[in-house]
């Protein structure tokens, strides 16, 4: 008689097929090789080529397939994503309801992938375990070039490609700054004066900036919602009166007497007048009496905001932890180019996977995983209980152990 984690693990051989799975620790492989060949060359750090990783696939999104709602087809060839991008890319999506809530909501042109684009990058890579080999005539890097500006490969871009551009929240002009050298871009203490309205941008201003932003593009439009405040119910996306509500309160702590949000830069002096960074201000005031908004659930409120780039999730902190995580199974054999698991160590993958799904779903159908919580103090706001079955789950076996073990899920 079979069991239910045997039924399971036969369904998951169905729907995720092994080449699938070896498909997957073979990009995994790759990009452990990309980041690990950073440390070859001088004055080059991983937090420089994760910020700038990062960078290149807000690049991608904006300017390589924002085709608009005409050309909602899926992705082409010229549209490959340089290796770095399709890294970033790979940690966007391994965060499920905030990529979920980034592609309804804010960059709809995301929606033209139904899946990772696992085997259009596998083909690029070829033999090669650490670069595209397979570009010889290929449309992508010429494409990339035209609608970016920057080099395609990587490496070349680390070595070309010396500035970004910056918006600049209070005039919106548009920046060149330097990725390296005295707080450049990828440093912590960045700083940069706009040269047209002389604010000083640094990540701070920028992560304020965001704030302000958001919150502007959401009380002017009813259908969109501050970040990691939209509810995900039943395979939906909800932008609610809850999350008007969230967002009108949020409004009521900055508004000046006409009407309008205060000027960013009257927000920075009130800050340095309380000697704190602004959106530590942000905090105080969202948190302060005047507010109905519940002070404990203010941090995640401001979650999306602790980076200046405009995906909910932070993609520079997700590569951080994803490259712990792909240094365990790089060294454990699973993703390198000359080890390859066999048939029986996948089998027994599966068969892990299966009991983790299980686990899961024990803990979740008990109730004891409060997916949504409360923001505001007034009568009308009401916890949304969590569904009873979360899909969508994309993570193969090998690392089931793992992450029992950063679940602090017990064994048995």
């Amino acid at each position: 008689m079979s069991t239910p984690t045997a039924d399971l693990k036969s369904a998951l051989q169905g729907d995720i097929p092994r080449i699938n799975v070896r498909n997957h620790l073979k990009i995994l492989g790759a990009f452990t090789d990309l980041i690990e060949s950073i440390s070859k060359h001088d004055g080059w750090t991983r937090e420089e080529f994760f910020q700038r990783s990062t960078y290149r696939l807000q690049l991608w999104v904006e300017k390589v397939i924002n085709v608009g709602d005409e050309g909602q087809q899926p992705l082409q060839a010229r549209e490959l994503p340089p290796l770095d991008v399709a890294m970033a890319l790979h940690s966007l999506m391994l965060s499920p309801a905030r990529y979920f809530e980034d592609s309804e909501l804010r960059f709809r042109q995301l929606k033209r992938m139904e899946e990772y684009p696992l085997a259009m990058v596998v083909d690029a890579l070829g033999t090669d375990n650490s670069k595209y080999s397979r570009l010889e005539n290929h449309p992508a890097p010429e494409h990339w070039r035209i609608h970016t500006g920057l080099q395609y490969d990587a490496i070349d871009s680390m070595q070309n490609d010396t500035t970004r551009s910056v918006t600049c929240p209070a005039c919106q002009e548009a920046v060149l700054v330097s990725w390296r050298g005295d707080r450049g871009f990828s440093a912590a203490d960045f700083h940069h004066t706009c040269p047209k309205c002389r604010i000083a941008l640094t990540h701070d201003v920028l992560r304020a900036g965001k704030f302000f932003a958001s919150l502007n593009r959401a009380r002017e439009d009813p259908k969109l919602c501050l970040p990691n405040t939209a509810i995900l119910l039943r395979g939906e996306l909800g932008v609610t009166s809850r999350c008007s509500n969230i967002v009108n309160e949020v409004w009521k702590c900055f508004e000046s007497e006409n009407g309008k949000l205060t000027r960013l830069e009257d927000i920075a002096a009130l800050s340095a007048t309380e000697r704190c960074s602004i959106m530590e201000y942000i905090a105080k005031t969202l948190s302060s009496p005047q507010s109905i908004l519940i002070p404990e659930n203010v941090p995640l409120l401001l979650r999306a905001f602790e980076h200046s780039y405009p995906f909910t999730q932070d993609i520079v902190d997700a590569l951080r932890h994803q490259y712990q995580f792909m240094q365990i199974i790089h060294d454990e054999g699973w993703s390198q180019s000359t080890s390859k698991p066999s048939d029986d160590d996948l089998d027994a993958a599966y068969a892990e996977y299966a009991e983790f799904l299980q686990r899961i779903a024990i803990q979740v159908s008990s109730g004891c995983c409060d997916l949504y919580p409360v923001f505001s103090r007034s009568p009308p706001a009401r916890r949304v209980h969590p569904p009873k079955r979360y899909t969508n789950v994309v993570w193969e076996g090998p690392f089931v152990r793992e992450a029992l073990r950063v679940a602090q899920i017990p064994e048995s």
